[in-house]
């Protein structure tokens, strides 16, 4: 059995984009191009019967739209001015139009229009009406003024997206014949999400001057009137998404944003009637490092509304017909997208350990129909997790992955992986990092302690509690996994984790000595300083069930992993990103400096133009870099 090495990751087809047309399944598939450190998109038309699988397009970047039963290609904007391309796809492509607007999502409306959301910018509103040479003085201006960081909004950057100030996505509708352009949003306004139904577009959108609101609230457009109003005025509830059952306008909302599932109200005469409290947060929420892409997580169909939610360890797809729920798919690991033909439901899954497969699903069984990515891991050594739990108030759950040709007369190096959010999940997937750690000897440990996603409110309402009961339940694991497989090392023990996972890292080595190597990645090591510079400050106060105050400072900096510096012993290598707005660079500074101060050994690897999403998104070469940097730091200090 041949052991999964660093580079296979780049062998993975992620695969992302499943949709309906022509009766038959379009998806894309990521593959890494290595000579030039980026990704290659392909779109595919493929036929679940025959299996018969054409590739329609391959691109950089692969954006479509199924508009009008049509399959509309989108490209990017022209070099200079902000445009894009639209292609109608009919046995090739052929350019619709090209439109003076940086599009972001294009839908079917009337007969006589569609609706696009576009970026758009404060200081422009009427761009797309210009003239070309107003379009260039307008770039050049922007040329002259590009090395000036002008910041009077809030907020003013979004991982991901850069430094955002002065930046909206708005609303236009576009005349299908001679393709002129309205504005049907104000230039302030933030559009969120985009629903249609009929004639009625639905809008859950946030419309601000200088600061954004905390809460978004809905509007609904009248083709007739050609006016857009305020339906729900919202000041209190955090509103993830708005949706459609058996006719009626429905939203999701809970009153924290990270703490308690989304429950469902239906919007009506400017008020919120809750039908159905729920303590689940309705996405998939199961981590790995193994996907790429854009996928959907509901939509409406003869009136119900199916969505994804996470349950206990895995991602489910449901039906909810405004009063109940139905498990659609029941299965060990995670649904990343969904669509139908008819009756019959096709997703992308993550199932049995493999890498991502498209699936039919007949009520109780689930049919592979695609083998796109068994060839990469046929004959590797995959180790299967196995169950174990510890009990902290709650039945604490997680697994253990098993070096490769494990002895048990032997002793193995274990390594602690903890996931981000902190409301997400582990659960039977696919992660190519533990795989690799597996195949190299060591034992790989996880579970998902109180605040992770799946098992309800109460579970989950730890999160002011951060460093406190967690930790508890980390130990606790690590000792369960030591007394269930005494062939792991107790004196070589390693800990790693992003994001929350990193924050969690730092918390770790600054309150026990009792792991010989730790990995922080894009972490959390001051709260204080977090809040203020990072780009989920609103979610910062309300997961800790406090208002921004002399109160939530103190908090927050006595769960800061830097407060307890003088603790730390343990040699710590910090992986960030220098445009991880989530978690920013400064916060892995301060704690290497402190650490170094100490003399305690340390070392930050840096990736330059990368954000949050190294892991799982960065660019190829990064992410082998990053790979690399974790396992020879583990190798160094406890091989």
């Amino acid at each position: 059995m041949k052991p999964i090495e660093l580079d296979l990751m780049l062998k993975y087809r992620y695969l992302s984009g499943l949709n309906t047309y022509q009766d038959k399944l379009i998806y894309i598939d990521t593959l890494a191009d290595i000579g030039n450190n980026d990704y290659t998109q392909r779109l595919h038309h493929f036929d679940p019967i025959t299996k018969e699988d054409h590739i329609l397009l391959e691109d950089k970047r692969v954006r479509y739209a199924v508009v009008d039963d049509a399959l509309m290609i989108l490209k990017g904007q022209s070099e200079g001015f902000y445009e894009t391309k639209v292609f109608c796809y009919d046995q090739g492509l052929t350019e619709e139009c090209e439109l003076p607007l940086m599009i972001q999502e294009m839908h079917g409306y009337t007969d006589q229009y569609y609706f696009v959301t576009a970026t758009s910018f404060v200081d422009c509103p009427d761009y797309h009406l210009m003239d070309k040479d107003a379009k260039k003085a307008y770039h050049a201006q922007k040329e002259k003024n590009k090395d000036y960081l002008v910041l009077d909004e809030y907020p003013f950057f979004y991982n991901g997206a850069g430094f955002i100030n002065g930046s909206r996505n708005n609303g236009f509708l576009i005349d299908k014949k001679d393709h002129s352009i309205t504005r049907i949003t104000p230039c302030t306004m933030d559009v969120e999400q985009v629903l249609i139904d009929g004639e009625k577009i639905f809008l859950l959108a946030n419309d601000y001057q200088s600061m954004k609101k905390m809460w978004s609230s809905i509007y609904q457009y009248d083709i007739h009137t050609k006016e857009l109003s305020c339906i729900y005025k919202n000041e209190s509830l955090f509103i993830s998404k708005i949706v459609m059952i058996k006719g009626k306008l429905h939203a999701l909302a809970s009153e924290k944003t990270c703490i308690s599932g989304k429950s469902f109200y239906e919007v009506k005469d400017g008020q919120l009637k809750c039908v159905y409290e729920s303590e689940w947060m309705f996405y998939n929420s199961i981590g790995s490092d193994c996907r790429y892409g854009q996928c959907k997580n509901s939509l409406t169909l003869n009136g119900d509304l199916y969505i994804l939610n996470t349950v206990d360890e895995r991602s489910v797809l449901n039906r909810f017909d405004g009063k109940e729920f139905t498990y659609m798919t029941n299965f060990e690991g995670s649904v990343d997208d969904f669509t139908f033909i008819d009756d019959r439901l096709y997703i992308i899954a993550m199932k049995d350990m493999k890498l991502q497969e498209i699936y039919q699903v007949k009520k109780d069984e689930v049919i592979q129909l695609t083998n796109i990515n068994e060839e990469v891991l046929k004959d590797r050594y995959i180790a299967m997790p196995k169950r174990i739990s510890c009990f902290n108030l709650h039945e604490i759950r997680g697994w253990v992955l098993k070096p490769i040709d494990f002895d048990p007369d032997k002793k193995y190096p274990m390594i602690l992986d903890i996931h981000g959010g902190p409301k997400t999940a582990y659960g039977e997937v696919f992660y190519h990092e533990m795989q690799l750690w597996a195949s190299k000897g060591y034992f790989v440990i996880f579970c998902n302690p109180h605040c992770s996603d799946g098992r309800g409110d109460e579970f989950a309402d730890y999160l002011k509690h951060y460093g406190a009961t967690d930790y508890d339940d980390l130990m606790m694991f690590v000792d369960r996994a030591i007394e269930v497989y005494p062939q792991i090392d107790k004196d070589r023990l390693c800990v790693t984790g992003g994001s929350y996972g990193g924050y969690m890292t730092n918390w770790i080595i600054t309150h026990t000595d009792r792991f010989k190597a730790a990995v922080s990645q894009r972490s959390i090591s001051n709260r204080v300083a977090d809040f203020y510079y990072s780009d989920y400050s609103y979610d910062t106060t309300y997961e800790n069930g406090i208002d921004l105050n002399a109160e939530a400072i103190e908090l927050f900096w006595d769960r800061s992993p830097l407060k307890y510096v003088e603790n730390a012993v343990t040699p710590t290598l910090f992986i960030q990103s220098t445009e991880d707005y989530r978690c920013p660079f400064p916060e892995a500074i301060q704690l290497f400096s402190a650490l170094k101060w100490k003399g305690v050994e340390t070392r930050i690897c840096g990736f330059i133009g990368e954000n949050h999403e190294l892991s799982r998104s960065g660019k190829p070469e990064h992410r082998l870099r990053r790979l690399e940097e974790i396992t020879n730091w583990m190798e160094i200090h406890v091989k």
